[in-house]
């Protein structure tokens, strides 16, 4: 359940993902990105126009700052496998194993995530692409992090993730997002198992249906 409400979270908030077409206990079907039965291509595999690179990029910063913002979430496991290139837009796919940004180790991850999205545009030759401490202060609005200094950045924002986890363990709202991404987790959740249990009530119905008219018969 957990699983289908970050990849729901991310399609809500307006995040370019494959959509839950259905789900299963542990499976998860997800809508097909590609045309013809043909996949679109990763951002390995895909070849750029000068522009299209550029607005990949734009659209990368875009899509992770709005994960972090408004779904509460990192990704966590940014590559060039998991992102697509279809249309002239960028999908960001295994959304669903991301964490919420409350996680001990979120912070850690999304500049892991800056990291290894920096180097890929860098390689491809994208002038101006930001680097990760700057990326990471864009993405997710924090000011006054030592930019200039990677181990003092480092030790920074494992300092600002430790605090926000001893607050949101002690019950204080250190900020919106520690409580926001709680209540809408549990509100997805809800959905979640009210729907699932709306299925079932179906099937069951289905099931009862038929054995009358296997009775009948």
């Amino acid at each position: 359940k957990a699983v289908v409400s970050t990849q729901s979270t991310g399609r809500r908030a307006g995040v370019m993902c494959p959509e839950v077409v259905a789900h299963r206990k542990q499976l998860l079907l997800l809508s097909f990105i590609g045309s013809k039965g043909v996949p679109a291509m990763t951002l390995k595999e895909a070849v750029f126009s000068r522009d299209q690179l550029k607005s990949a990029y734009e659209q990368l910063l875009a899509g992770m700052k709005t994960i972090f913002t408004k779904c509460k979430l990192v990704h966590a496991d940014l590559s060039a496998y998991n992102l697509l290139w279809f249309n002239g837009a960028l999908y960001f796919i295994d959304l669903s194993q991301g964490v919420l940004t409350d996680h001990p180790s979120a912070l850690t991850y999304l500049y892991r995530d800056c990291v290894a999205m920096h180097g890929y545009f860098e390689a491809r030759g994208l002038k101006g692409v930001l680097d990760p401490r700057r990326m990471f202060a864009e993405i997710t609005g924090f000011e006054d992090l030592p930019l200039s200094d990677e181990t003092a950045f480092v030790t920074q924002i494992e300092h600002i993730q430790r605090q926000e986890v001893m607050n949101f363990k002690h019950g204080k709202e250190s900020s919106d997002y520690a409580f926001e991404s709680c209540f809408n987790e549990s509100r997805l959740l809800h959905e979640i198992t009210s729907s699932e249990e709306e299925e079932e009530e179906e099937e069951e119905e289905e099931e009862e249906d038929e054995e009358e008219e296997d009775e009948k018969e």
